[in-house]
């Protein structure tokens, strides 16, 4: 499945917080609008009346007509005014009040009602004051106008919002992300056991606290893997040494005591253990140099002659179980690392003779680019092919034979190294082991 960049991902993510943003503030805007404008009126309309009291006490007629017309031209704010005593209204330039009857008039009190004549929806505050009546009132009905055009302004301004934002998302995920891809390459450069670069981001954040961890993570590994490495050598070494003594004194001591059977037989016990011991520290070592590797050794490497001169060298367990061999090789050339590809090789044809049962058929053939190794095997064997490549692991009945446990281990980590597809199989009490090289 293909993966989808940090960057891009910032990007959408940022895009969608905004989308829900502005959804959310435009509907807030059109569900509240009418609520919010008739609730600022209803604390509006009662300091109005209060300002038109005052002007008709002081009994500035022009005040109060400007003041009335300003409220109708700039805020669409009508405002009639009762004449005293009378059972009409002034014309001020607010309005007529035609259609408000004297008897419906209700003090001190908000409705929204509609006029007859337009149906145009408003809300209307009527006050007392004296012997006057005041009715101030403003339509509603230009609120459903301004929705339409709030929501295609609202709508509008959102786009271009988020056309803005997605381009600064865009240029800050970059930036972004340039720091998480250079901390990705450092840690696939560490996972290769590479340590030869050193870098820091510049960040006062917590990217560059994780640089600076991972620098100084790097160079603790640098140091604890050579440490290792020169342990396992040194340790190998000082270990072959007394084995080598042990080997030669054990021989020499069984070619002395020649005719004292239990002396000899302690003897060849002591070679049999020694020599084990022996290929187990070789396969060790191994082991401790392929997972700390970091360069392979790549040459033309002659498939046939490295097979047979492999067969030739393990041809003692071809006679000990009167083995017939089948090889069917052409002169094929693979590119890879010799040294590593023949261990490989040398363990898995090790193991077909080895577990080969007596008079049986090993079979070792190139066929479309696949190198397969198959032998014979007992009815019996209970064998876990998943199991067969842990460290010591061994089938039950393959403890009779001798041998590390480590073999196979040493093989998958090979193939791996190598980028070498392998495959086992158990078909017909045959025992399979396929290496696709191509």
């Amino acid at each position: 499945m293909k993966k989808s960049s940090l960057s891009k991902k910032i990007s959408i993510y940022s895009g969608l917080i905004i989308s829900i943003a502005m959804f959310v503030n435009y509907f807030i805007g059109i569900l509240f609008l009418e609520a919010h404008f008739i609730s600022e009126r209803k604390l509006e309309f009662p300091e109005i009346v209060k300002k038109i009291q005052i002007l008709l006490k002081s009994n500035s007629e022009e005040e109060l007509k400007n003041y009335v017309k300003n409220l109708k031209e700039k805020r669409d704010i009508t405002l009639l005014i009762m004449a005293e005593e009378e059972k009409r209204w002034i014309n001020t330039g607010g309005g007529t009040g035609t259609g408000f009857l004297i008897d419906d008039l209700e003090d001190k009190k908000f409705i929204i009602k509609k006029q007859r004549m337009t149906e145009a929806k408003i809300l209307l505050y009527n006050e007392k004051v004296g012997n006057r009546w005041i009715s101030v009132r403003t339509s509603l009905s230009i609120l459903d106008y301004y929705k339409k055009e709030i929501a295609y302004f609202n709508s509008f301004g959102a786009l271009v919002a988020l056309f803005i934002a997605l381009i600064f998302a865009k240029i800050f995920s970059k930036k972004f992300v340039e720091d998480i891809e250079i901390l990705k390459e450092r840690t696939e450069k560490i996972s290769n056991l590479d340590f030869r670069e050193d870098f820091k981001i510049d960040r006062e954040d917590e990217l560059g606290e994780l640089s600076e961890n991972i620098e100084s993570m790097s160079k603790k590994l640098e140091v604890a893997i050579k440490d290792l490495e020169s342990f396992v050598s040194n340790t190998s070494h000082e270990l072959k040494t007394p084995i080598a003594i042990i080997s030669s004194r054990a021989q020499l001591l069984m070619e002395k005591e020649s005719q004292n059977l239990e002396i000899v037989e302690n003897c060849r016990v002591i070679l049999k253990e020694s020599y084990y011991t022996k290929e187990l520290i070789t396969k060790l070592l191994i082991l401790s140099k392929l997972d700390v590797i970091k360069d392979l050794k790549t040459e033309r490497v002659f498939l046939k002659v490295l097979i047979e001169k492999i067969v030739q060298r393990y041809d003692y367990l071809e006679f000990s179980k009167n083995l017939c061999i089948d090889l069917d090789i052409n002169e094929e050339v693979i590119i890879t690392d010799k040294e590593f590809f023949q261990i490989a090789l040398e363990n898995i044809i090790q193991n077909s003779l080895k577990y080969s049962v007596e008079d049986g058929e090993v079979k070792i053939f190139l066929k479309d680019g696949i190198l397969k190794i198959e032998n014979e095997i007992m009815n019996s064997l209970s064998i876990n092919t998943e199991d067969i490549f842990n460290p010591f692991e061994r089938g039950k009945n393959y403890l009779r034979e001798e041998g590390t446990g480590l073999g196979l281990t040493l093989v998958k980590k090979i193939l791996l190294l190598l980028n070498l597809r392998y495959d086992v199989s158990i078909k017909e009490n045959k025992f399979i082991f396929m290496i696709y090289l191509k």
